[in-house]
Parts: C-alpha cells; sequence; structure tokens
C-alpha cells in the first residue's frame, strides 16, 4: 500500500519510494501537474525557516509528521547544530518505514532521537522517554508541523492539538505549512481528494481558514502565510502553479520575545 511518507519522498525526488506511490503521485498530477515543485518548495522553507529561528536562539526542536529523511536537505539536527552545539531533536512520525530509516539516519545518541508514534497525542509524545530526556519543558522550543494538519478532519481539532503542544513550552516558534483548497476547481479538488484517499484522507484548506484556525493568536513574522517558495526566498520563487503550499512561521508564549531576533 501507498504512504504518506513515500509518495511525498517520490514528490521531492527521493528515492525511498514503490510503483504505488509513485502511481498515486501521478494521478494527483493529473490535475496538480506541479505538485513535486510544490512539494519541493514545502522542503526548502522548512530548511529556511529552521535557519531563521535556531538564528534566533532555539536550541531544542520537536518535528511532528517529520517523514522520510529528505534526499539532498539537511536534516533538522544539521540546521540545528551548526547554530548551537548542544541542540536537541526530537522526531516523530507514526509510519513504521519512517521509523526504521529515521532511526538510521537522524538519531544522535544524546541529542537527537525519533519516536515511533503518534504526533496528536501531546501526551503520550512528551511522556515518551526520548522527549523527556531530550526535551526541557522551561526552556523555548521550535515546533516544526511542516506539511501535516491537512491530514485531520476539523472536528478532529488539528489547530487546537498545535496549540496544546504550544502551550506546554514557555515560548518559541511554531513552523507550519499547509496544503491549499481554494486555488483549485471543486472538480479538481474533489479528485485530487479521492485520488490520495488510498494512502490517506486528506483535507486542504482555504487560505483565510488556515490563518484563522492555525494561526490565531500568534505572533506571525513577516512576511505571514504565504505560497512556501515564496518565504524569505534565497533566489527566485519556484513556478509551483497552483499546488500550494502555504507556509508561515509564528512566535508564542510568555516567555523572551525572540521575535526581533527573526525578523
Amino acid at each position: 500500500m501507498p504512504s504518506i511518507a513515500r509518495v511525498y519522498d517520490a514528490a521531492t525526488g527521493g528515492k525511498d519510494n514503490l510503483a504505488s506511490d509513485r502511481g498515486v503521485l501521478g494521478a494527483l498530477r493529473e490535475d496538480a501537474p506541479q505538485l513535486p515543485a510544490a512539494a519541493r518548495a514545502n522542503l526548502e522553507f522548512v530548511s529556511r525557516a529552521t535557519e531563521v529561528v535556531a538564528h534566533a536562539g532555539i536550541r531544542q526542536w520537536l518535528n511532528l509528521g517529520c517523514g522520510l529523511p529528505p534526499h539532498g536537505f539537511e536534516s533538522t539536527y544539521d540546521i540545528a547544530v551548526r547554530h548551537h552545539g548542544d541542540a536537541r531533536v526530537v522526531y516523530v512520525d507514526n509510519d513504521p518505514h519512517v521509523a526504521v530509516h529515521g532511526r538510521a539516519l537522524l538519531d544522535v545518541p544524546g541529542a537527537a532521537a525519533l519516536i515511533e508514534g503518534d504526533a496528536w497525542d501531546v501526551e503520550a509524545i512528551l511522556t515518551s522517554e526520548e522527549a523527556v530526556h531530550l526535551l526541557d519543558r522551561a526552556q523555548p522550543i521550535g515546533i516544526i508541523a511542516a506539511a501535516l494538519a491537512h491530514f485531520r478532519a476539523d472536528e478532529e481539532d488539528p489547530a487546537g492539538i498545535l496549540h496544546r503542544y504550544m502551550t506546554l513550552f514557555p515560548s518559541g516558534y511554531l513552523v507550519f505549512s499547509h496544503a491549499r483548497s481554494d486555488l483549485l476547481s471543486p472538480e479538481e479538488l474533489n479528485r485530487m481528494i479521492s485520488n490520495y484517499k488510498v494512502t490517506a484522507d486528506i483535507y486542504p484548506r482555504p487560505l483565510d481558514r488556515i490563518r484563522e484556525a492555525f494561526l490565531a493568536g500568534l505572533r506571525v513574522l513577516e512576511p505571514g502565510l504565504v505560497e512556501a517558495s515564496t518565504w524569505r526566498p534565497e533566489g527566485l520563487p519556484r513556478d509551483v502553479g497552483r499546488a500550494h503550499f502555504v507556509a508561515a512561521v509564528a512566535a508564542f508564549g510568555t516567555g523572551p520575545d525572540l521575535l526581533a531576533v527573526a525578523s
């Protein structure tokens, strides 16, 4: 069966995917031919945002729904440790295939570990042995939730769960991206949802709904919630057509205000 992580790996030019995953990607590209460009734009956004947040002073990270280590990209830990030698990272994914590859490529004794678990189960993740050992609940944190929340329906309250993570640390930053729906016609959107259903249920949302649900009450860094390749680009934005991952970085909490540093 195709998996979320392997379809995404196929879209971003990775090698850890199967024919079934590439079949799902092919069906999706019938309505969104530039989906691979959009997926790579999302990876590039996460790298740039991690650099910005690490530069702002964040030393510990929680990467929710981390997926397979992306081909040709640095890991969260690789970026973080360049800024802070004592950086610590907890990765989370519920896919056993991701866990096998992740533990081989991402684990760093005493500094980085992968939890095979449900990113939406806040208490189970934060009380796990890895999280208790690596994360200090009294210190600011960087939380990455990239291309994750669109796999949960509104009634499952994905926004509320992400905000729950944030309330359990004094301050920090959310690195966030989400699939946008309102650039596609209803027919195109329904076909894409149907084509992806063999992998998982997916819930792309309109731009305004994403902003209102997930970023309410947070201090969003410039340039706001935008298509991923236009978030502080290092070169020309990618041509992603109408296959948008929208992305933002937002500060949260009542601890030291790091917003000015990241801005």
